[in-house]
């Protein structure tokens, strides 16, 4: 296979001098996004508590005769909650546009003189583009973003329902690829668009999706002040309001330098992402995560223990990072023997951020693997990367 699966000399000497420049570098700062959390405010006396940013957290209760304010999730504000005369019992939050949640409960009973807390608020699995005619086309697209004019692919169905609640999937380039190359699938076309996940949808009868390919800057995501975070908040907030997304189910896959932004988001928009699927990625890439990025994110990961670009060692870093904020046993995944691969499935995580890791020979730096072979990559319609993805995927509760 040829083109993006085959890295030519000068993307192998490019990543190379990256990677040798690394010592230097440091995780940016994560940037606060609308659907981030952040506490509710509390109700003044005789009024309702304001609804509070975070997901499923209620606002704190009022005074005398005052409702405690629902908790919001995502963009949209909680309900107030009905106070009663000295004990007032506060409201369910609205649902809102972020990340998966269930719906808010009511809030609990106040003391005498004080509103009770509201309850958490509510996702709306559907997206504000839902129920009305699509305002996104299929193409390239241009956007603005962080003052700078960027741009990116979509796929949408062929036979796309304005009542369906779509999958949302980005898939992040290599280093010097394109968006192009993700959405069309190189030499192997339709059958590894989208790292194959095109394929799989397309085949699929429950689960159906949109694409979108960002194309970062001089080839590749620096992610400088988390740019390329507010690229992807963009290009989300503009699919949410012109597509019907199911929002519940976004998702992010990527190779190399793009699975080191796909990392970058699991730790700044772990209330966005349902699942992150990270091949051949480097820690170090992209930023993105500090001590502070804990949230749990469902995460896949292949590498190669052969890889000479970015180190199998760097990959278990991610590993590492993502099981220990999903709750997961700690463990050394094993290594296959031979030209293959070995898929460990992590003990201990929290039941809703599942683990997985592929350990493969075979293979240097590469998205598709085939067992047997040791040229480095096999073609994107034999590659078991991304039926296993998609396995991991359709199968998160």
């Amino acid at each position: 296979m040829t083109g993006y699966l085959h890295m030519n000399r000068s993307y192998v000497a490019g990543l190379l001098s990256l990677i040798s420049a690394a010592g230097t570098m440091s995780c940016s700062d994560t940037t606060p996004s609308p659907n981030m959390p952040g506490g509710g405010t509390s109700g003044a006396a005789g009024t309702s508590g304001a609804g509070g940013m975070a997901l499923g957290t209620g606002g704190q209760g009022g005074s005398v005769a005052s409702g405690g304010g629902g908790g919001s999730a995502g963009k949209s504000g909680g309900t107030s909650g009905g106070g009663g005369a000295g004990s007032g019992g506060g409201g369910a939050g609205t649902g809102g546009t972020g990340a998966g949640g269930t719906a808010g409960g009511a809030g609990g009973g106040g003391t005498a003189g004080s509103g009770g807390g509201g309850g958490g608020g509510a996702v709306d699995a559907r997206s504000k583009g839902c129920d009305q005619a699509p305002k996104v086309t299929s193409g390239t697209k241009s956007i603005q973003s962080g003052g700078k004019e960027r741009t990116f692919m979509i796929r949408v169905p062929e036979d796309y329902d304005q009542t369906h609640a779509y999958w949302l999937i980005f898939g992040f380039h290599w280093r010097g690829g394109t968006a192009n190359d993700v959405d069309g699938g190189g030499t192997s076309g339709y059958t590894w668009s989208y790292y194959g996940l095109r394929e799989q949808a397309d085949e699929s009868a429950n689960f159906r999706a949109i694409f979108v390919a960002p194309q970062g800057l001089n080839g590749g995501w620096g992610n400088n002040g988390n740019e390329d975070v507010q690229l992807t908040d963009d290009i989300l907030e503009q699919v949410q309001d012109g597509l019907c997304v199911d929002n519940r189910h976004i998702f992010s896959v990527g190779f190399s330098w793009g699975g080191g932004m796909t990392k970058a988001l699991g730790c700044t928009r772990p209330n966005v992402f349902r699942g992150l699927a990270v091949l051949a990625g480097a820690d170090f890439l992209s930023g993105g995560c500090d001590n502070t990025s804990t949230s749990p994110v469902a995460f896949f990961g292949a590498h190669s223990v052969t890889d000479e670009t970015n180190d199998y060692d760097s990959g278990i870093t991610i590993l590492n990072r993502f099981a220990a904020n999903n709750g997961c046993t700690a463990q050394t995944p094993p290594q296959p023997t031979g030209n293959t691969h070995t898929c460990t499935n992590f003990a201990g995580c929290d039941a809703a951020y599942p683990v997985q890791w592929c350990a493969f020979r075979g293979g240097g730096h590469t998205p598709a693997p085939v067992d047997g072979q040791t040229n480095g990559s096999g073609g994107g319609d034999v590659t078991w990367t991304k039926t296993e993805i998609w396995k991991f995927f359709t199968a998160l509760p």
